[in-house]
C-alpha cells in the first residue's frame, strides 16, 4: 500500500498513491489535530475486527482492506454507527486514528513507520475542552 503520511502541528496529510487510489477510491485525507482523539498501532485483527459492511472501496479477505466501510454497534457519543476509512494490505500492526464523530470515527492505515507516526500525532493532539 503506498500511503504517504506528514505530521504538522496543524494537521495529519494522508496521501494514496498510485494503483491504491483506485483501490481506495480515495487520494487521501486531511485531518487537523483538533479533530484527532488518539493514534496507536494495533494489530491488524484489533484494528480491523469492527468493520462489518463496505459502502465503497475494496476488500479482499486476508490481503486488501481499502476505502469507506460501516462498522458495526452504534457509538456511545453520536448514537449512530460509526464509519472507518482503511488503506491496508497484508501487514500485522496498523496505525488506528481515532476521531471525534463518526464521518468516519476511524483511520486505520498500513505504513512502515506507523509508531514513529503514532508518537507524532500523540504529542500533537489538541486535548478536549
Amino acid at each position: 500500500m503506498a500511503v504517504e503520511v506528514t505530521v504538522t502541528d496543524l494537521a495529519v496529510h494522508i496521501e494514496v498513491t498510485g494503483w491504491d487510489r483506485v483501490w481506495s477510491l480515495s487520494r487521501g485525507r486531511i485531518i487537523p489535530m483538533d479533530e484527532i482523539v488518539s493514534a496507536e498501532v494495533m494489530s491488524r485483527s484489533d484494528a480491523i475486527h469492527r468493520i462489518r459492511w463496505r459502502l465503497a472501496g475494496t476488500h479482499l479477505p486476508g490481503s486488501a482492506i481499502a476505502g469507506h466501510f460501516m462498522c458495526a454497534g452504534k457509538d456511545p457519543e453520536t448514537g449512530r454507527r460509526p464509519r472507518a476509512w482503511l488503506a491496508v494490505f497484508r501487514d500485522r500492526e496498523l496505525l488506528r486514528i481515532t476521531l471525534r464523530g463518526d464521518r468516519p470515527r476511524y483511520i486505520v492505515i498500513q505504513h512502515p513507520a506507523r509508531h514513529d507516526l503514532a508518537w507524532w500525532i500523540g504529542e500533537r493532539i489538541t486535548p478536549q475542552r
